[in-house]
This record gives C-alpha cells, structure tokens and sequence, in this order.
C-alpha cells in the first residue's frame, strides 16, 4: 500500500501542541478555541492527542469532571509542567511569562518530538507560542520535515500594544514567536484581513500562510440563553426603564478603549434617547479610571459597569440589549464580535484585527478607525439614525457566522488543510522514490 492509500484508510492523527484548554484551565478565547478546535476535529473523525500543562485544581472538581469533559473523543491528553517560578511571582505575568512559557514550549517540543519520530503523527499543530520548541527541534531533524506542521499564532497582542514598557518587555516573546511560526508548513491567519500579518510581523513565508478563520460553536452561545436569568437581569439592571440599551463586553485596560466610547457618548448626550443605557460588562485596572471620566462627562448616570458575568449571564444579557459596542483599539479574531453577530445583534465596532472580515458598513452595522473619538460619535450617530434596519442588521449578522464562522465549517477548513499538506507529503514521497529507482 502507497502513502496516499494508506492515509486514505485510516483517520488523520494530530499532536495538537497548547498550552491550556477549557475548562481545566480557564474561560478565555485560546481556552475555547483549543477545545473546541480539538473536538469538532474528532467529531470529523480525525485521532486527536492533545499536550496542554496539567489541569488548575482550582477549577477541577473531586471526581474530574472538567477532564472527562476534555477527554470525550481525545485519543489521549498529555499534561507537561508549565509554572517554574516562584510562589511570589505570577506565573502568567510578564516577567513569569518570559520564564515560564519558553521553558515549556521547549519541554513539550521534545515530548511531542519523540512520539512524532515513533510514527505516532500524522500532522503536528501548534497554537501561540507553543509553535518554538518544536519548530526548533524540527528544523534540525530531516524526520520531522517530513511530517506535516501547522501552527497557529493567533491574536499576537505582543506586535501590537502602544505600551513602550510591554513592547520592550516582550521582546524575546516576539523573537520566539517569529522563530518558531517559520518552521511550520502553513502558519494560520485567522482572518483574510490579516493574513499580511504573518509576513509583516512574523517573517512567515507569504506562501506558507493559510487563512482559517477563528470560530464560535453556535449551538453552544444559545444554549446558554435562559429565560429565568433573563428576567433577573433585567430586574437587577433596571432595564425595562431604558430607551435603547448599548452593551460593551472585555476585560477593563486601555487597549479595549472603552476611554473612547466614553469621550464619544460624551458628545452625543443631546442627540441620544433620554433613558439610555450602556452596560459595560468585564472587570480590570482601568475600572476607577473609566468610573472617573463618565462622571466628568456628565453621563454616569447612564452607564452601569456590570462586572464579571458567566456564560449564562453574559449570552443571557445579549439576547436583551440593542446595539453592541466594540471600539478595541487593536484586536485578533475578536471572538466578542462573533458572540454579538450570533445573538443577531447589531455592532459599531473597530476596523482591528480581523473585525473587518466580519462587520461591514450598512449590512450588520458600522466599523470604526480605532481610537477616533469623531469618527465613533459619527458612526454611532449613523446607527441611531438607522434604529429601523437592526433586526435586519442582526440576522445577516447571524448569517455571516453561520455561513463562515461557525466550528463546524472551520473545523472542515483545517481537516481539509491537513489533507492537502498530507497529500504533498505523498507527492513528493512518489517522486522521490521514482528519482531513486532511475538512478539504480
């Protein structure tokens, strides 16, 4: 049986290389994509083995349900020590970070190296910075070049912060990243607006780049949607007395700029409805700051700063506002976009990262020149004015996600990739041993 046929017959095996997933170790956007990614991927019939450090035990249960939850469907969950700092340095914080992470991506290079050399793999995908240690390893070894390898960057906050202190203090992390997405076969953009990333930022060969979009599980998002939590939200955020409800959703830190919406509410106070309301879910430093500046722009009245919600809560709470605001002053896939879209919300978002992909102007809402205070107020302006075509707004938002970023289709789009990658591999493989038998 040739290579092609044999790949035929049986599933594709992938080592996916992260470092966390949920929800052993957290809520977050790379959390869900990992678990999600690696689950619909074995719904596909792929044999999935998954390398991740070991699970928070703040977040298991006595009887490891979180891990049961991640195993269903896996060939197998590898855990590799992560945290080598000290009790009094956070191990996720930048200096943590520069430890920590290198260390690891090293120790789970070699571990998935070994397996890949025994056969054990048909494909290696890496996600973030998970992709140097191996890539290193890789690159020196004729064995693994010949196995296909797929690495994910994802948002690349580090190439993109205006903070000069983050910048300087992740250095060594952009390094690392470039390094290690060099070595793959296909390194992936999440979204076709920012596929020029990976050469501009990351020196990935433009040819090496594919375009797989980050998605959300549809079915997921609205199952958490509940009536009871509906109503208790709306009691407690008194919003039955509001005109329109405008919903803002991050974590609380300049980069968000929730300081620009701000500043742009502040100058259409006279053109809004009387009873507005902007809610403004998610927590973090800049809280006291944003509470500060809505006070000395006269409209705190209007804003209630939520906090941290649940996903019942949160996907609950979007099913009762009008317009979600996003005014990210610089953005990955923006999986918040995404949520919005799919509870047919209509959006006044960013043109960040890959927002542009999934927001466009007069058919589910209006992007925005980030931190452009005038070109906000405008745009939002624009959006009242046009109150009459949200739902209509709303469904093609939900359409878009449906069609494009759902996980079932982009889980679709990588097993595809893998195929093709594969497929070369066999390719290549046939001429080689052509070549080989004229020569004898």
């Amino acid at each position: 049986m040739n290579i092609a046929s044999s790949l035929q017959a049986r599933p594709i095996r992938v080592a996916m290389l992260a470092r966390v997933v949920f929800p052993l170790h957290g809520y977050g956007g790379i959390e869900r994509h990992v678990f999600h990614l690696v689950t619909h991927l074995t719904r596909l019939g792929a044999v999935v083995t998954l390398y991740v450090q070991p699970a928070d035990p703040r977040r298991q249960t006595a009887d490891d349900e979180a891990t049961r939850a991640v195993m269903h469907g896996l060939h197998g969950l590898i855990q590799i020590r992560y945290d080598y700092t000290s009790p009094w340095l956070a191990p996720n914080g930048v200096a943590g970070r520069q430890l920590n992470y290198p260390w690891y991506s090293w120790q789970l290079g070699c571990v998935a190296a070994r397996a890949a050399r025994s056969g054990a793999y048909d494909v290696v995908h890496s996600q973030g910075l998970c992709a140097t240690g191996y890539g290193f390893i890789r690159a020196r070894d004729p064995l693994l070049r010949a196995l296909p390898f797929v690495a994910n960057p994802h948002g690349m906050e580090e190439f993109r912060t205006p903070d000069r202190r983050k910048w300087l203090a992740y250095a060594p992390f952009r390094a690392l990243y470039a390094y290690g997405h060099r070595q793959a076969d296909r390194a992936i953009a999440t979204d076709a607006c920012t596929r020029d990333d990976l050469p501009r930022y990351l020196g990935v060969d433009p040819g090496r780049v594919a375009v797989i979009p980050s998605a959300i599980d549809v079915d997921e998002c609205l199952g958490y949607v509940n009536a009871d939590v509906r109503a208790r939200l709306r009691e407690r955020l008194n919003l039955d007395a509001a005109d329109v409800i405008l919903l803002s959703v991050g974590r609380l830190e300049q980069n968000k700029g929730f300081h620009v919406l701000i500043a742009a509410l502040g100058r259409l106070r006279a053109e809004l409805p009387p009873r507005w309301r902007w809610l403004l879910v998610g927590d973090g430093k800049e809280r006291a700051a944003l509470e500060s500046q809505a006070r000395q722009a006269g409209i705190a009245g209007h804003i209630v700063f939520v906090g941290r919600l649940d996903d019942t809560e949160l996907h609950s709470l979007y099913e009762e506002v009008d317009l979600v605001i996003h005014p990210t002053l610089y953005e990955g896939s923006s999986l918040v976009t995404l949520e919005a879209m799919i509870h047919r919300k209509p959006l006044v978002a960013s043109a960040s990262g890959g927002i542009p992909d999934k927001v466009f102007d007069g058919r589910n809402g209006y992007l925005v020149r980030p931190g452009d205070v005038e070109d906000l107020a405008a745009k939002l302006r624009l959006a009242l004015h046009a109150r009459a075509h949200w739902p209509a707004w709303g469904e093609e938002g939900a359409r878009i996600v449906r069609s494009t970023f759902a996980w079932p289709v982009v889980a679709r789009q990588t097993l595809a990739l893998y195929q093709e990658l594969l497929a070369a591999r066999a390719t290549h493989a046939r001429s080689a041993s052509r070549g080989q038998a004229i020569e004898q």
